[in-house]
């Protein structure tokens, strides 16, 4: 499991993650089950609103997780959860400074609430997942020390 608040760059490493991997690993972001106004079967996930039926989304990846695993073939799930949340798994943390999230929310035009939330978030998930790599660099350099923790 790979943790971040929103912004940390999550759905960024996933292409590098797969170059990098060559199909040796299943690499998987859970918001790629969202369509683009963030829902999935017509129920809002990608926002507050969603919050009821976070546990319900949670289980379906903890599902779609176990099935791939079954096969033996190893699992890479990026997602803004906590271990108390899918408590499987080891788990890493992509993190980015602050500031970088700040202007990385803004962009995709979060208001001030928001992204104040997201950096409360990230404050909690580093104090719930001290292992860490960095987010603000290149996407491929944050795959690399990504994959180097798998391969432990």
């Amino acid at each position: 499991m790979v943790t971040g608040a929103p912004g940390a760059g999550k759905s960024t490493v996933v292409p590098e993650l797969l170059r990098l991997s060559a199909g040796g690993l299943v690499v998987m972001d859970m918001d790629e089950l969202l369509d683009d106004e963030g829902s999935l079967l017509g129920i809002t996930i990608a926002d507050q609103s969603g919050a009821p039926h976070w546990p319900a989304y949670n289980l379906v990846w903890r599902r779609i997780t176990e099935l791939v695993r079954r096969s033996g073939i190893p699992v890479l799930l990026l997602s803004p959860l906590s271990p108390s949340q899918l408590p499987e798994g080891r788990w890493l943390h992509l993190d980015c400074p602050d500031a970088v999230r700040r202007e990385r929310l803004a962009a995709r035009g979060w208001d001030a609430a928001a992204i104040d939330a997201a950096i409360h978030d990230a404050a909690e998930t580093r104090k719930l997942v001290p292992r860490s790599v960095p987010g603000d660099g290149t996407p491929e350099e944050a795959a690399e020390q990504i994959l180097a923790w798998v391969q432990e």
